[in-house]
């Protein structure tokens, strides 16, 4: 069964769930198409976990310095890469709220999101 649509929206990086929350609300049929998880590159996989990475590590640094920073504290600094990791891949808090495809979307007129790859021809 063939579907017909006003415009096709393939990938979510920073542009794609903007332009088809656009297109649905001026009354367009919308598709949107993404591999996996919304937010693209950026969000998912390049500048934001490698940033929580680098914040985390940072922390780590500067709490071992603290005599340097004017406060002291029991113990040795330690990393606890388990969590790190977790508040790289959202841990619910930072960013994966954005990953389910409906921040941002249209209520009504709600792009049709069909599960998969997508290629032109």
């Amino acid at each position: 069964m063939s579907k017909q649509y006003d415009a096709i929206i393939i990938g979510t990086g920073q542009s794609g769930p903007a332009l088809a929350a656009r297109l649905a609300k001026e009354g367009m049929k919308v598709a949107i198409i993404e591999r996996k998880l919304f937010g693209g590159t950026c969000v998912n996989t390049g500048c934001i976990p490698t940033k929580t990475l680098v914040s985390s590590a940072r922390a780590a640094h500067v709490a071992r310095r603290g005599d340097e920073f004017g406060f002291t504290h029991d113990g040795s600094v330690t990393v606890d890469m388990k969590r790190v990791k977790e508040r790289k891949d959202g841990g619910g808090r930072l960013y994966g709220r954005n990953r389910s495809g409906e921040t941002g979307l249209p209520a009504s007129g709600h792009p049709f999101r069909p599960p998969g790859h997508s290629h032109l021809l």
